[in-house]
């Protein structure tokens, strides 16, 4: 049986992937794992590539890129694993990740746990961004114009949870990082893969919020001593400071709230974020 299944979508980041694929197998050991890679049609032979160093590795051959959400899809109809670990090719493992959050999910005081992620680092070893608090539309009204429209009693309360930096010990999140995301395959034997609406981005956020809607008694946690190099902007050519950049965030947050809260917040989350950017 197999006990974890990695899941890879690449999109001309050849090297990028390999390195990934290869720093899993020098510090996976003592647990039976099975790497999928889902290639999004690229034009650096990634394909005869990978398949040529990494055999093993099982690969579909999109015709087309399909975006990150409908990829991993792919990789999950075919995963056989007990879990599922969605990985991103601009990363690379620096210890045994994926057994630590392994042995994390199979220990008996964390069966309430639905999906858990490393501590994402920079190619530093600097702190990096491995989970986020779901998109709160009461803050983001707070925080704009358009308070004024609504009821104090509306926004008055809302708050950001603060996520740790510096901690230990493994610790609770709304979401974990679509770079690193460790999940029980029955949860989305369950709940479904990734909503095919979204190309790229807030589509492990949706997927997290219909995960705890679901399940209301699981949660989502970090595991510190799980340590991953997490390059960022592996596979996309904009700057993450760029305005085409954000404005595919801004869609991404915009479809999210569509899901979640509804049309009307929905356009006046995407009015507003569109006219701070470019205006």
């Amino acid at each position: 049986m197999v006990d974890v299944s990695i899941i890879f979508v690449n999109y001309n980041t050849c090297k990028l992937t390999c390195d990934a694929i290869q720093s899993v197998y020098d510090f996976t050991k003592n647990i039976v794992i099975e790497l999928i890679l889902v290639d999004n049609n690229s034009k650096d032979d990634s394909v005869v590539v990978i398949k040529k160093k990494f055999p093993e590795v099982k690969v579909i051959a999109n015709k087309q890129n399909l975006g990150f959400g409908k990829a991993n899809n792919k990789g999950i109809k075919i995963a056989n694993g007990k879990y599922l670990f969605l990985l991103n090719t601009d990363t690379y493992l620096i210890n045994n990740a994926i057994e630590l959050l392994y042995n994390f999910m199979e220990n008996a005081a964390n069966k309430n746990v639905s999906v858990a992620g490393a501590q994402l680092l920079t190619p530093d070893l600097l702190y990096n961004v491995s989970a986020g608090n779901f998109p709160n539309f009461r803050l983001f009204v707070k925080g704009s114009f358009w308070k004024y429209f609504y009821s104090k009693h509306y926004y008055l309360n809302a708050n950001r949870r603060a996520i740790p930096t510096t901690s230990n010990i493994p610790f609770v999140v709304d979401y974990v990082s679509g770079a690193d995301f460790f999940v029980r395959k029955r949860i989305i034997d369950e709940v479904g893969g990734f909503d095919k609406r979204f190309f790229m981005y807030g589509e492990d956020t949706e997927l997290s919020y219909r995960i705890k809607t679901y399940f209301p008694e699981m949660e989502s946690m970090i595991v510190p001593a799980a340590k991953i190099v997490h390059i960022s902007q592996g596979s996309s050519a904009n700057d993450s400071e760029s305005k085409p950049f954000k404005h595919k965030l801004i869609k991404g947050r915009t479809l999210y709230y569509r899901i979640t809260e509804g049309i009307l917040p929905s356009v006046l989350y995407y009015i507003t974020s569109i006219k701070r950017l470019y205006f």
